[in-house]
């Protein structure tokens, strides 16, 4: 295959495109190019459409980058996380709890003002933002020379002066502890007192047994326990397990075409809603207070 046949072949939606991410492993230097003029085409045009070819291809070239740990794709991708909710959707769904942090720290060169920009800018989804906690807490385990001021960025979170939305005090919480920052725990507790740690996501007890896990161990458990946290070794090896480009959904997604029945197209059979639509990025109606894509829905 060509590069341009395996971009083609990427974009595709019809079955998982298991040869064509092979191929482009095969030959690295001419796909990298490649997929960089995609992420600069797509950081110029709104985000809207699954039928644009550079956002049908972009799951696959977002984790392929990543297992390659392609430095030059660093400033680009983390660019591109400061697109709001929506379109980050339509670029990669759920990889933006599943695969942002683990990928953004495997392209990291060096720099960390980019995440920074990205955790700070109110207008990134706040998910992404959460995701980049982790790639802090990755980069500071991996870059002995970043530990420092990552450890400064966390000091400071208490106090900054920025918008931080629940999600982000939570995964706060998580890195205090998975960092061992002992002398942020009174700064933890507080968070806890004042209601902007869900106590769903984590209890003040778990954060303080985390803490002392991590002290005494080097690791905390609840955290890896609560997070993907494994380099991204093949791309293809860990896309293909998803239920989406399994088998029985893409043969069942073909059986819903051929009846040509736009409820069975959507939901597998007919049925009556009664009850108020819920996006995926609406509140939960269960009352978590979290998004429903990441509650109930998930």
């Amino acid at each position: 295959m060509t590069p341009e046949e395996i971009f083609t072949a990427l974009s595709q939606r019809d079955s998982f495109p298991r040869d064509a991410m092979i191929a482009a492993g095969q030959c690295r230097e001419e796909m990298v190019p490649i997929f960089l003029e995609q992420i600069d085409r797509l950081s110029k045009k709104p985000i809207s459409s699954s039928n644009d070819p550079d956002v049908s291809a972009f799951l696959f070239t977002f984790f392929l980058l990543g297992e390659w740990r392609e430095q030059r794709a660093y400033r680009p991708l983390t660019s591109l996380l400061h697109r709001d909710e929506t379109e980050l959707d339509y670029l990669i769904g759920d990889a933006v709890t599943e695969g942002a942090a683990r990928i953004i720290a495997a392209v990291f060169d060096g720099d960390l003002q980019p995440i920074f920009e990205v955790l700070e800018d109110p207008e990134a989804d706040m998910f992404a933002r959460s995701q980049m906690i982790d790639a802090l807490v990755t980069i500071a385990g991996t870059h002995s020379d970043c530990a420092i001021q990552v450890r400064a960025w966390f000091e400071r979170f208490f106090e900054a002066d920025f918008d931080k939305p629940d999600v982000l005090w939570d995964s706060w919480s998580f890195a205090v502890a998975e960092l061992a920052l002992a002398h942020l725990e009174p700064q933890v507790r507080e968070a806890f007192e004042r209601g902007y740690i869900d106590p769903m996501s984590i209890t003040f007890e778990h954060f303080q047994r985390d803490l002392t896990s991590a002290i005494e161990t080097g690791q905390s458990t609840w955290y890896h326990r609560s997070r993907t946290t494994k380099p991204i070794d093949s791309a293809v090896e860990e896309l293909s397990q998803w239920y989406c480009f399994s088998d029985d959904y893409l043969n069942g997604r073909e059986a819903k075409r051929a009846s040509n029945n736009p409820f069975l197209d959507s939901f597998g059979e007919p049925f009556l809603n009664d009850g108020p639509k819920v996006g995926r990025n609406d509140p939960c109606p269960c009352g978590s207070g979290k998004k429903y894509k990441k509650c109930c829905l998930h």
